[in-house]
């Protein structure tokens, strides 16, 4: 028999402002902490004298924890109070830095010790973030709800921003167990913001069925990824070849600027920094006015971006031409997004849609977790950086070409192409 959802009670018809002001400020604090450490914990493997294979294995043990915890993070989040077990993945992971600081500090920072830290954070952002997106309803009126996921919005695409930027000055000026213990700061803050709040609304009656009906659940939407749309199809086996090609491409890049092109781990932070303010320019135009058709077709065309800006950051020696592909890439992914997710809420029946959402998540993050495991493997024993960039933009050219292709083609024949 298939589940219902859990009924919930109705929010008040207006939560105080104070509750909703603390669980913003919470969120922005932790985006920022998440933010500092994507691009701090690659270069401070660089900086302990890790190679560009252990960098992709530190990042690919970032990446694993994911791959399930991307599916179970929204029941976890439906069958507990929300704030609750949010409070308690930034208190675990403040817990998982100091520890780690406390180890590296007595002993030294290792790359074992690094990738352990990985994993164990890894366990908690998906966690924290369905959390996060289920309680926020329950914090503010109805009619208030554009405005409060604006707020949240804001502030992450500024600490995207923000992040990387202050990441690279951190490690350039610290010690690497000190940028531990900076970014554990952040996670800390996060919990006491939300100490003594708790959801304004709970179930009313506990979910049933156990894991067995939530296996059943599972397997009806990768049930639909096999016989859906075939659209639907085509952006999983895009996503996951993407994932795949460049699953160690920010660790790549980062070792091919640090050690080929000899630029300073604060020049590597602006760099992506700017990359950064290019995404957030692009996704206010996309906000602003996006066109409505053409989902497949756009999908494509910024994969095949992605794979010429690729390429040219294998090829490029020159930091202007640097940042010209960064920015390039950083306009191929938000497009790839953006367009991937109108995709599959415009083709997805809706009863589908969150199993789809998260078994893809998944995916991805698998395709991602299997590419920089095999980076980790074949880099500097097989392949230079060069030439692993110059392959990765290659393939991901040559999918989006071939996408564009049949996309055209489902046109033509009067198919039509979402």
């Amino acid at each position: 028999m298939t589940n219902q959802p859990i009924p919930m009670s109705r929010p008040p018809a207006a939560a105080p402002a104070g509750r909703f002001a603390r669980l913003w400020t919470a969120y922005t604090v932790n985006v920022a902490g998440d933010e500092f450490y994507v691009l701090a914990v690659p270069l401070i493997v660089y900086q302990v004298g890790g190679t560009a294979a252990a960098m992709s294995l530190v990042y690919a043990c970032a990446l694993l924890p994911q791959v399930f915890m991307g599916v179970w993070g929204g029941v976890l989040a439906d069958r507990q109070d929300r704030i609750r077990l949010l409070r308690l993945c930034y208190l675990c992971s403040a817990l998982v830095l100091l520890l780690a600081y406390a180890v590296f500090s007595a002993t030294h920072v290792s790359v074992g010790g690094l990738a352990t830290m990985a994993v164990l954070l890894g366990f908690m952002a998906p966690v924290a973030a369905a959390s996060f997106d289920s309680a926020l309803p329950h914090f503010v009126p109805h009619h208030t709800l554009p405005r409060a996921n604006a707020a949240t919005e804001a502030s992450r695409t500024a600490c995207v921003v923000l992040g990387p930027a202050v990441a690279g000055f951190a490690v350039s000026h610290l010690a690497p167990e000190q940028a531990v213990l900076f970014n554990s700061v952040s996670f800390a803050v996060a919990y006491l913001l939300l100490h003594r709040i708790t959801s304004p609304t709970v179930p009313v009656e506990p979910a049933h069925g156990g894991l067995a009906s939530q296996w059943r659940d599972l397997t009806t939407g990768l049930r639909y990824l096999v016989t859906g749309d075939t659209a639907v199809r085509i952006g999983v086996l895009t996503s996951t070849v993407v994932n795949f090609v460049f699953g160690a491409y920010e660790p790549m890049v980062v070792y091919r600027m640090r050690h080929s092109l000899s630029l300073g781990a604060d020049t590597v932070g602006l760099v992506f920094a700017l990359s950064g303010v290019a995404s957030v320019v692009v996704a206010l135009l996309l906000s602003w006015k996006a066109p409505s058709r053409g989902y497949l077709v756009v999908m494509a065309l910024s994969v095949t971006l992605q794979g010429l800006a690729v390429a040219g950051l294998g090829a490029f020696t020159s930091l202007g031409a640097v940042i010209a592909a960064q920015v390039a890439f950083a306009t191929g992914t938000v497009l790839y997004t953006v367009y991937w997710r109108a995709l599959r809420q415009t083709v997805v029946p809706g009863e589908l849609l969150g199993r789809v959402a998260g078994t893809c998540r998944s995916i991805a993050y698998g395709g991602a977790f299997l590419g920089s495991s095999v980076s980790a493997v074949v880099l500097s024993r097989f392949l230079g950086v060069d030439t692993a960039l110059l392959l990765a933009g290659l393939v991901s050219t040559t999918l989006g070409v071939t996408v564009v292709g049949h996309a055209w083609t489902r046109a033509v024949s009067g198919k039509g192409a979402p």
